[in-house]
């Protein structure tokens, strides 16, 4: 059985495990909004009984009701005493409070990875003793403990090298990340707390978590409940890379397709963000499915950051938007990321398709009854993926693929799409576009790959010079589109030092609407659906209704499926498919 099969098979028995042994459907979550306390917050806000009302009014004004004491971050500790006096506390005035660790490297904790970013090198006895510990002190205090982000690790020393044995570094990693999770959380904490729930936190760069330990297929199984990063900060600035706004949506969705209703909460920050980035945050995680919205950190609500105010004046909008999205069936456009898949040169191009008004469903398994399907880098994973295209092609679906896919997957599937790609990328930027005798000029150039031949297939757009952007071939019933775009690849990633997070700005997010509006109408007319507007407002589809979020900073006028909506600047508009009006 090969590693795909194998996942496969576990996304099933996580379905099945999720859904409950009597099959009844579970409640739904109330709608709520938490706060993380890290553990130096801990320390400076929660000293006396004064300071802890101090920050019991800061809570009150978000309705927050329910509190994360963190108890570890490297060298911050907090001693258990002082956790059970704080809980007591906020729990007494109606907040319930869970318990957290953030595993990464302090003098006196762990051991530090030799690699530069700051984690934990988990070969380490030091390590492993640290973080045991942690929960064996901690699982009396609470009833519930999380594992913040930095459950992963990209050591390369001698010891990890010959723990490493012939496997590659990331299957390697997550091997490792996975097999500690038994003696170093779940058995302390069970034989200190019986009874305690656990969480792990996944991050928000889900294009890079195979490599440095991250499995959510095989790490959601043990842990009670899910929650994501959604801390998607500025896309302007530099400092936390240049990540588009949906990149929290598409993590949050994709990481609920793998691990299903255990998927609860969304996680995000302060960082950089103007008011309206940290409301947007908001905004993405509870249309992703978020049925609770975790702020990090106290230090920033103690701080008074103007976003807290203006997700204040929200939050009654936000209810009512969870109320409305929740059990209503999604529909939309799959995008097929298997568990563990790397991205090549389409790293997070689900989020730049997203922000470009494309209704993405990011899932994890191959989605068979989809008319419509968007096949990237990362489909090339799962070796029966031209078997799926062939099958779906006969019976009319249209698939729109990358030139990433198409080297991944060699000539059988070159020779669907009717579009040969060369053996490596040549990287160019495009500043316009030609379809016909109409010349499209672009605001900010078009990443794409010169190396692209058309061989039978038609193109509807190109540049001056010839090369085809945009290429369409009829099989069968149904049709392959071959969008001629890229992201970034490692190599880009290394260019600027960066590791986890988009490495530069692209213009992908703000192609110009004639190209948009012609593309997805290739995508997304086999669904039934259409949309017409410009780049930067996002599209989320349910069974009856659409939810449109603007990003831009002026309204605008789009089309839904034939009919004209507009949007307020930064606006959420929610439209039901039976009448098209605004409520």
């Amino acid at each position: 059985m090969n590693r795909l099969s194998l996942r496969m098979l576990q996304l099933a028995a996580l379905a099945v495990l999720s859904s409950g042994v009597s099959g009844a459907a579970e409640p739904p979550e109330p709608f709520r909004v938490s706060v993380y306390a890290t553990a130096g917050n801990v320390v400076q806000f929660m000293g006396t009984p004064r300071d802890m009302a101090g920050v019991l009014e800061r809570l009150r004004a978000l309705g927050v009701s329910h509190l994360f004491l963190e108890g570890r971050r490297g060298d911050e500790h907090v001693e258990p005493a002082r956790l059970k006096e704080a809980r007591g506390f906020f729990e007494a005035r109606g907040i319930r409070c869970s318990g957290g660790i953030a595993t990464v490297p302090g003098g006196a904790f762990g051991t530090r990875q030799n690699e530069a970013l700051g984690w934990l090198d988990w070969e380490s006895p030091k390590t492993r003793e640290g973080v045991a510990g942690f929960f064996e002190e901690n699982a009396p205090v609470f009833d519930e403990l999380v594992v913040d982000d930095f459950y992963c690790t990209g050591d390369t020393s001698d010891i990890s090298a010959r723990a490493r044995g012939d496997r590659t570094w990331g299957t390697y990693r997550r091997d490792l990340m996975v097999s500690l999770l038994k003696p170093l959380v779940f058995e302390p904490t069970r034989a200190a707390n019986p009874s305690a729930r656990l969480i792990i936190k996944f991050p928000q760069w889900y294009d890079r978590f195979h490599m440095f330990g991250y499995d959510p297929a095989r790490m959601a199984l043990p842990f009670d409940r899910v929650w994501v990063g959604t801390e998607v900060r500025n896309p302007e600035t530099r400092r936390m890379g240049f990540v588009q706004p949906t990149e929290g949506y598409v993590n949050f969705s994709w990481i609920r397709s793998v691990a299903g209703p255990k998927v609860v909460g969304a996680w995000f920050d302060h960082i950089e963000c103007t008011p309206q980035n940290f409301v947007d945050q908001a905004y993405l995680s509870v249309l992703a499915g978020a049925r609770e919205l975790t702020l990090f950190n106290l230090g920033d609500v103690m701080g008074g950051h103007p976003g807290d105010a203006l997700l204040a004046a929200r939050l009654p909008e936000l209810c009512a938007l969870a109320s409305k999205i929740e059990g209503r069936a999604r529909r939309g456009i799959p995008y097929y990321k298997p568990p563990d898949s790397d991205a090549a040169d389409n790293l997070y191009l689900m989020d730049y398709l997203a922000v470009a008004g494309f209704p993405i469903l990011p899932v994890a398994t191959y989605p068979a009854e989809a008319k419509s399907v968007f096949l990237g880098a990362q489909a090339g994973a799962d070796g029966a993926v031209v078997g799926h295209m062939e099958a779906g092609l006969a019976r009319g679906v249209t698939f729109t693929v990358t030139p990433a896919f198409l080297r991944r997957i060699g000539q059988r599937g070159s020779g669907l799409a009717g579009v040969d790609v060369g053996p490596v990328v040549v990287e160019l930027g495009v500043s316009s576009l030609v379809q016909g005798r109409r010349t499209q000029e672009l605001s900010r150039p078009l990443d794409v790959d010169g190396s692209v031949r058309v061989t039978t297939a038609g193109v509807r757009w190109a540049t001056a010079e010839g090369l085809p952007v945009l290429t369409e071939r009829a099989v069968g019933r149904g049709r392959v589109l071959v969008w001629n775009v890229r992201t970034f690849s490692e190599q880009n990633f290394r260019e600027v030092g960066e590791w986890l997070l988009a490495p530069r700005q692209l213009g992908l997010a703000e192609v110009a609407q004639p190209v948009l509006d012609d593309v997805r109408r290739g995508v997304m007319e086999p669904e039934g659906l259409r949309f017409e507007g410009p780049a930067r407002v996002a599209r989320c589809d349910f069974a009856d209704a659409v939810c449109l979020y603007n990003f831009r900073s002026e309204g605008v006028s789009v089309r839904v499926d034939g009919r004209a909506v507009s949007l307020g600047a930064n606006q959420c508009v929610w439209v039901d498919r039976r009448g098209f009006k605004r409520r």
